[in-house]
């Protein structure tokens, strides 16, 4: 029965480091097409690339937290890799920051620029 743990063990470790390698691939691709908006200053791939950025970081500033809980889930690697595919491919970046995001960060950005500025304001008046 030990033998057999150790399969499933390397099994899921295997699992795990290839979806970890091919959203690595998936990143690099995004960095590359943001770079081409970029250069070209067509607006729309930028607004594109830039909410691909957005909901990817947030996805992993919530999976930071939840990582724990998800390893165990089954498929849990291979569901990441399919989520980011989407949001690289096929437009899912846009699909999910302009209508259950854009509202939430928002209200995150107004408070945060308050503390910003009263963290300069605190330091000028030293």
């Amino acid at each position: 029965q030990g033998i057999r743990k150790m399969a499933e063990d390397r099994g899921r470790a295997f699992h795990f480091w290839f979806a970890q390698f091919v959203i690595q691939c998936l990143c690099v691709w995004a960095g590359y097409k943001s770079y081409l908006a970029l250069k070209s200053s067509d607006g729309e791939s930028m607004k594109k690339w830039l909410q691909f950025w957005v909901v990817f970081t947030s996805f992993c500033l919530l999976e930071l937290f939840l990582d724990l809980l998800l390893y165990y889930m089954p498929f849990y690697p291979e569901l990441k890799m399919a989520f980011v595919g989407f949001l690289v491919f096929a437009g899912g970046a846009e699909k999910i920051y302009e209508p259950h995001m854009e509202k939430y960060i928002g209200i995150t950005v107004d408070f945060v620029e308050k503390k910003v500025k009263e963290v300069k304001d605190k330091t000028k008046a030293q």
